[in-house]
């Protein structure tokens, strides 16, 4: 992605801040400033998809996405190879909203961008969308081999789980089980974007969950949770805690509306089970 430069225009001082904030992953100051920011100047793209990255980690999925899909058609005109990894993250974040539809559109635009050029790590984040729109074991292996190719760490670690959870999408519990368990025990891969690491933890607890399988869902949401305050993204931090909910004591329904607030717009299947809890404790 193209790098940006500071701007002598009127909010240029409320731009450095709003990008120190972001590298110190102060995701609320980042969202706050980049958006008075935007009330007074045009944002160069690398400063968009930071404000679209800092509104999602703070659980305004809808203004996220809304902003990412200018980046989107910026990048479109400038880079087509970034173009296609931010239409496979728009793809992820429509899935995690429950819109199948609209991802699958997305992975489309995705691989249409990435025709004939040569391979790269963004083939790897685009075969990961495939792996779970549709469980393909073809995609589960391009990635595989993809990031073996090029020697990424963090791409080997999202084709460990995307092949876990593929696993256990098809049946296959000991087999996703284990490799989910070697993914997940430990933190995963600092270098992974947060986007996609976030996407890989709800899935696997959101099958620990379905599989009423308490022993993995206790060790895996504990690495989320670690990676949650380590990343100190709210909505992925409230993710995690309803999906540990049940583990421990229920919390007070006025710890379930907030975490209601952050999640609704973020995770589909995350808010659902939020109302079912929200029943249990009023």
């Amino acid at each position: 992605m193209a790098s940006h430069s500071l701007s002598a225009g009127p909010g240029a001082d409320l731009l450095v801040i709003a990008r120190a904030a972001f590298r110190r992953s102060d995701w609320h100051t980042s969202y706050e400033t980049f958006a008075r920011v935007e009330g007074v100047q045009t944002l160069a793209v690398d400063d968009l998809a930071a404000y679209a990255c800092a509104a999602w980690r703070q659980g305004h999925g809808r203004e996220a996405v809304r902003i990412n899909e200018r980046v989107h058609a910026l990048l479109v005109r400038t880079d087509p190879v970034q173009a296609a990894v931010k239409a496979a993250e728009l793809g992820l974040a429509w899935l995690a909203r429950g819109h199948v539809a609209v991802a699958e559109d997305w992975a489309d635009r995705a691989a249409l961008l990435l025709a004939g050029t040569p391979e790269s790590a963004a083939h790897g984040y685009v075969a990961y969308l495939t792996v779970v729109l549709a469980s393909d074991d073809d995609a589960v292996a391009a990635l595989h081999a993809i990031a073996g190719r090029a020697a990424d760490p963090a791409l080997s670690a999202l084709a460990g789980a995307a092949e876990g959870i593929a696993a256990l999408d098809q049946g296959r519990h000991a087999e996703g089980y284990a490799l989910l368990d070697e993914a997940l025990l430990p933190v995963l891969d600092e270098r992974l974007p947060m986007e996609w690491a976030g996407d890989v933890y709800r899935r696997a607890l959101l099958l620990a969950r379905g599989h009423a399988d308490a022993a993995r869902l206790r060790a895996w949401s504990e690495s989320m949770q670690r990676w949650s305050e380590a990343t100190d993204a709210a909505a992925y931090r409230a993710i995690c805690n309803v999906l540990r909910a049940g583990l421990n004591a229920e919390p007070p329904a006025s710890r379930v509306m907030d975490l209601r607030r952050v999640i609704a717009e973020v995770d589909a299947a995350v808010a659902g089970l939020l109302e079912d809890l929200l029943v249990r404790v009023r």
